[in-house]
């Protein structure tokens, strides 16, 4: 599902592939690097994290507080919607 992450020097827009209570996998082009903090927005979710990782077009961030389950499941399935074909109804 799209994303923003803002970091002190510039704004990104990568997908997230991936999320946990923890941390969350992202692709893009352009990503910040590793050791950056950042602000991750995707959905209901704003958190402040840390890139941990880069290699090519993934990184790893850590959250710098775990997300709540309730935040975790709107994500999830905000995810799942924007994941179905425009022509399948709505299962979420």
């Amino acid at each position: 599902m799209p994303a923003s992450i803002t970091t002190m020097s510039a704004y990104q827009f990568p997908e997230l592939i991936d999320i946990s209570k923890t941390g969350a996998k992202l692709k893009g082009l352009r990503l910040p690097p590793k050791g950056a903090t950042a602000l991750l927005k995707t959905g209901p979710l704003e958190v402040l994290c840390k890139v941990m990782w880069v290699e090519g077009e993934l990184c790893g961030i850590r959250f710098d507080e775990a997300v709540s389950p309730v935040i975790l499941g709107r994500v999830e399935r905000q995810g799942a919607v924007e994941l179905q074909s425009p022509y399948e109804p709505a299962t979420v």
